[in-house]
């Protein structure tokens, strides 16, 4: 026995010198610093596995590298820290290349007949041109989500949705309801109704149930697990895909919005089977609600949970409402360009709760700043709490909710460090629809409804659970609360939204301070 434990124990230091020797040998000397690990090879996928994001935060904090390389099994990740890198990184699209990652994985999460895996991998990064699917879409879709009549239109929709959904909440008086579980229900409805017109097959409860669950089990698809191990993902894919496929037969998306027509079309156009083109619809309502239900919450929980918070926003948006022919009229252009409090709010609960982690594939060997080699076939990654959490950058709070952070004369100090909606070429195209939602819904809110703690108190959820993929985090437990309607300020009469302007986009990434100034 004494015997069997010695040449176990030989044998575990024996594989672990291997490793560390291995690892020595196959880093180059101009590749960033590969960090030193317990266990060669294993220990990084542990830590971000556990940690989540918040293991790039400490890896910073302990080796105080602008970018260093963690060593998997038969792969490198390059974790970025230092703003210009990211900078220099995001001007090399073709050579730090995101469409390819994009491309696979949508083949995985889609799971695309042999035809339309075809189709999505051909030419991700321009290597034929300008004509590959994955390559155009961003164009394809562009015009339907800018500034624009496009996207006033959508957002004209939405926020009639959101209006006369308050007022049937507010014809039930009092009610206790689960707080995420509630604005899931309430932002998961405006925004279906609003993209996909009349016909939304997301009123169905089942199909609306169908999409959770398949959000729910996205990670096992991502990572390629069996299909007994994801089979409820799969099966909540392939209902939502046969309604979409019916929706699309029944031509009801003519009735939706430019979003919906311009991805059925870009598809259409370069053959995708339908299907297919229902699969793909099906997965990208993940961009329009994982992040903004997660956002909407933390809005709600930080200014309800901190009466000096609720009090100063209530007071700006009350300059935002105006009272005729017995409506109370919010208009949301005010409320963008006037209430600096409001918006800074939602900035700092983005800066907080947000875990975007942007990634670029090293398409051929590269000399980043001619100073880092990058190895083709490696990944580059560029965790944004990582950016959102430098004292040198936020302050010596920067780990407190400062709601007032960015209402400040030169909050253009933090753009560059402001990574909630990525930037370059993974900048989020949906960023300015998602925020008038999340400002609207959040802005009525406030006005017309009080909203107290089931529990007698707030306390604050922890956020450990959420997916690697995701780029906000939502609560790991509900909270229960207490909801009833707003008395006197004539909050008890009907309530409307209006755009006084075509929707202005707020300045929420660099490439939106750059666009501004032209």
């Amino acid at each position: 026995m004494e015997r069997t434990v010695y040449g176990v124990v030989g044998a575990a230091t024996v594989l672990y010198f291997s490793l560390q020797l291995l690892l020595h040998l196959t880093q180059d000397k101009r590749e960033p610093t590969a960090l030193a690990t317990s266990i060669p090879f294993l220990s990084p996928i542990f830590g971000m596995s556990k940690k989540k994001s918040k293991f790039y935060i400490e890896l910073r904090d302990k080796y105080r590298l602008p970018i260093y390389t963690l060593r998997l099994p038969g792969s490198r990740l390059y974790v970025i820290n230092s703003s210009a890198l990211i900078s220099a990184v995001q001007k090399q699209h073709r050579v730090l290349a995101f469409m390819p990652i994009i491309a696979k994985g949508s083949i995985k999460v889609s799971r695309f007949s042999k035809t339309g895996a075809k189709i999505i991998s051909t030419n991700t990064n321009g290597e034929d041109g300008e004509g590959g699917y994955v390559n155009s879409f961003h164009d394809a879709i562009h015009p339907a989500v800018s500034p624009g009549k496009n996207l006033d239109a959508m957002n004209r929709l939405m926020l009639g949705l959101v209006a006369a959904q308050f007022d049937h909440e507010a014809a039930h008086g009092n009610q206790n309801v689960k707080l995420f579980e509630w604005i899931k229900q309430q932002i998961g409805q405006a925004t279906t109704d609003s993209v996909y017109g009349p016909g939304n097959p997301f009123r169905d409860s089942a199909i609306e149930k169908a999409f959770w669950t398949f959000k729910g089990g996205m990670s096992t698809l991502i990572l390629d697990f069996p299909d007994w191990a994801a089979k409820d993902a799969i099966k909540a894919l392939d209902t939502g895909a046969a309604a979409l496929e019916d929706y699309f037969k029944a031509d009801l998306h003519r009735k939706g919005t430019a979003l919906v027509q311009a991805r059925f079309d870009h598809s259409s156009a370069h053959g995708m089977p339908l299907n297919d083109i229902a699969r793909s619809e099906f997965t990208n309502l993940v961009a329009l609600l994982a992040n903004t239900v997660p956002a909407s919450f933390w809005m709600i929980y930080h200014i309800y949970s901190d009466p000096q918070v609720l009090a100063d926003c209530r007071a700006e948006l009350a300059s935002a409402i105006i009272f005729t022919n017995g409506k109370n009229v919010i208009d949301m252009s005010q409320v963008k360009s006037s209430c600096p409090i409001f918006l800074s709010t939602f900035k700092e609960v983005l800066r907080h709760h947000s875990t975007t982690v942007a990634a670029r594939e090293v398409m051929e060997d590269f000399l980043l700043n001619d100073q880092y080699l990058l190895k083709k076939g490696s990944t580059v990654m560029m965790p944004g709490p990582v950016q959102h959490t430098f004292e040198d950058v936020w302050g010596a709070d920067v780990n407190a909710f400062n709601y007032k952070r960015f209402a400040v004369p030169d909050q253009h100090k933090f753009t560059a460090s402001f990574r909630a909606f990525g930037g370059g070429s993974t900048l989020c195209s949906g960023r300015h629809f998602a925020t008038t939602e999340i400002l609207a819904f959040t802005a009525v809110m406030l006005m017309r409804f009080d909203v107290k703690p089931a529990a007698g108190r707030w306390v604050q959820p922890t956020e450990n659970k959420v997916d690697f993929w995701e780029a906000t985090a939502g609560p790991d437990d509900d909270v229960e609360v207490e909801i009833g309607p707003v008395k006197g300020r004539n909050a008890e009469g009907a309530w409307q939204f209006t755009l006084s302007e075509s929707d202005k986009p707020i300045e929420l990434s660099a490439e939106d301070m750059l666009a501004g100034k032209q």
